[in-house]
């Protein structure tokens, strides 16, 4: 593994105290691709240690898969991937191994704009959410379309985004927000962290002040 890490990543720790700790590497030092893998991992309170991996997942398009997040949801194990032109997603059993990763899409088969950006999980019982920034809502003037921060439900059939369900989260002002992270605070509440990155110069004109948002996601219970 050639600099690799964990960055920005998802992991899911397991009943038995194991971890599946999704990185990304590259296969030597002048390699430019990067590859995405699910690591299986234990800890014993001072070191983690790698066990395993499973499938690697890669593309030739531009620098390959990066920022790779993992979630379990209704017993199968969904990965979100970082991709210069496009991000995907790939499904597998185990949390180990998948199929092939995908280009994530609106459920009308429109694609979902995302590119060159995380996307993080927000996992309940029975479904699953992705978070992520995407072209198309008016954001042309941002880097890398990195604002709004927008969720949106996923059709976990068919491996897409319902876009009946997108919501913004953080609101758009110029400043890219493509750096964030998500915290189950408790059983009825999440948070989305993020904070506006002041570049590039001029950014200000639209409204950031680079500030800390902290959007409160509630859920309710049916009656």
């Amino acid at each position: 593994f050639h600099c690799a890490g964990a960055g920005c990543t998802q992991r899911v720790d397991l009943e038995g105290g194991e971890i599946l700790l999704p990185i990304y590497y590259r296969n030597g030092p002048d390699t430019g691709c990067h590859t995405a893998i699910v690591a299986r991992c234990r800890f014993d309170g001072e070191t983690l240690q790698y066990v395993e991996h499973g499938t690697e997942l890669t593309t030739p398009v531009e620098r390959g898969f990066a920022e790779p997040s993992l979630a379990r949801c209704g017993g199968r194990y969904f990965l979100t991937l970082r991709n210069d032109e496009g991000n995907h997603v790939a499904v597998g059993g185990d949390g180990l191994h998948f199929g092939e990763a995908v280009p994530w899409r609106f459920d009308d088969g429109e694609p979902l704009g995302s590119y060159n950006t995380q996307q993080h999980w927000v996992v309940r019982e029975d479904a699953l959410f992705l978070v992520y920034t995407r072209r198309g809502l008016d954001n042309d003037h941002v880097f890398r379309h990195r604002a709004p921060l927008v969720m949106a439900q996923v059709d976990t059939e068919r491996l897409c985004v319902q876009r009946d369900s997108e919501r913004v989260l953080v609101p758009q002002r110029g400043a890219r927000l493509g750096n964030f992270g998500v915290c189950d605070v408790s059983p009825s509440e999440t948070w989305v962290v993020v904070a506006e990155w002041m570049q590039p110069a001029g950014c200000e004109e639209h409204g950031s002040d680079n500030s800390v948002w902290i959007a409160r996601i509630l859920w309710q219970e049916d009656a």
